[in-house]
């Protein structure tokens, strides 16, 4: 099993909404940083509330009383922020192991009176001794819209919806290499799976009116070998036709912002991608950032810096490459991400949501030091995940979710 370890613990303490100056654009609700945390417990803006990821605060119970505890401490912290538990429209759960699955959805499913959110699942090991379980989420707040989909003809599962919609906003559930109409697996190599889960995304995507170019945010994952990349990318790049990486302007197509990491998916499943899309009349624009010196940007060839739609931006994740030692790491990465918003009017004051991939989970006091340091007051909400290996050499992975 690729070690997948999650350093997100947020205990519920009483605390208040704080919020930014109200002169300043994209104002933003924070519910702050829980004791001894250095991220915010949940950002409210434009429409969506980012809960940061969640541990139960007791991880003596079992499966079922660590869910449990997840979530009577995410309705605590959603109703800080004005929302609910049935106000989540997307979750990703991390279970330690995959004979938990059966044991933890039977608690999930009672937790929503209808239209559960859409869901992605991922096993691995938790960094926290004992931990079974951890849940993030994205939720409207109360009183916004929230519709399901649920393609005709396909079965429709008991814990999840296949994708939810909020606005022009579409969250799509992890979509793997099955025959939708009972689940079965498809049975074949890497490229095989691929192909198969990409064809179901585009078919779930046409039950809400959209298509894959108005995909906005990606997340692969192949069970265990990062060596299958390179064959991943073969078979998932041809779904999109893009001709231009530097184009502008509203319904530009192109492949979304991603992150790629190695780790395991449930059984008989070697690949999972999670797509978010945007759908309307907002400018849509492929960000090609320029590079370290300011010269013009080069953009690899499978997926771009990033996207923006309107005041929001999805960046991709990015590595900090051979610097060394961790902390000068780990802050060149935060330095490709910024120069990847400026190309687009943002900075670190919008950001509302981080994921962080790290090779060694050792370096999460370092990973916080620089956290701090980059955002000293009203920070982001935040997910670390420990992996084996990103590829190459790199300790490290970060991708942001920025609002103006």
């Amino acid at each position: 099993m690729r070690v997948l370890k999650t350093a997100l613990v947020v205990s519920l303490i009483a605390v208040g909404l704080s919020a930014q100056p109200s002169g300043q654009s994209g104002a933003k609700q924070y519910v702050p940083p829980a004791a001894g945390q250095g991220h915010s417990q949940a950002v409210g803006v434009g429409g969506f509330v980012y809960v940061a990821g969640m541990m139960a605060t007791d991880v003596t119970g079992d499966i079922a009383a660590q869910t449990t505890q997840i979530f009577q401490n995410l309705r605590g912290v959603l109703q800080q922020a004005g929302s609910s538990v049935d106000n989540i429209v997307v979750a990703t759960v991390t279970l330690e192991q995959a004979g938990d699955i059966a044991a933890m959805d039977a608690v999930y499913r009672a937790q929503f009176k209808s239209d559960p959110p859409a869901r992605t699942v991922y096993i691995g090991n938790m960094v926290r001794p004992g931990a079974l379980v951890e849940i993030w989420v994205t939720a409207v707040p109360n009183g916004a819209s929230r519709s399901a989909i649920n393609p005709p003809g396909w079965m429709k599962p008991t814990a999840h919806s296949w994708a939810i919609q909020s606005g022009d906003t579409l969250f799509l559930s992890g979509m793997v290499g099955a025959n939708m109409a009972d689940l079965t697996p498809v049975r074949g190599d890497v490229p095989t799976q691929v192909r198969k889960a990409m064809d179901n995304a585009v078919e779930l995507l046409k039950a809400a009116g959209m298509t894959l170019n108005e995909t906005v945010s990606a997340r692969n994952v192949i069970s265990q070998r990062v060596a299958d990349f390179g064959v991943m990318n073969q078979a998932y790049a041809p779904y999109w036709t893009v001709k231009d990486w530097s184009a502008r302007g509203p319904g530009v197509p192109g492949r979304p912002g991603r992150a790629t990491v190695g780790l395991d998916n449930p059984p008989g499943f070697d690949f999972q991608t999670t797509f978010i899309a945007v759908k309307g009349a907002a400018p849509r624009e492929v960000v090609v950032a320029p590079t370290a010196d300011g010269g013009p940007g080069e953009q690899g060839p499978w997926y771009p810096s990033g996207i923006t739609v309107g005041n929001r931006m999805w960046v991709s994740g990015t590595t900090g490459g051979q610097v060394r030692p961790i902390k000068a790491h780990i802050q060149n990465n935060i330095n490709s991400l910024v120069r990847f918003m400026k190309a687009s009017g943002f900075d670190l004051t919008h950001v509302v949501a981080v994921e962080v991939w790290l090779t060694n989970v050792r370096h999460l006091p370092v990973l916080d030091e620089v956290f701090r340091e980059t955002f000293p007051k009203n920070p982001p909400v935040r997910k670390v995940v420990g992996v084996d290996s990103l590829g190459g050499t790199s300790m490290s992975e970060i991708a942001f979710i920025a609002v103006r």
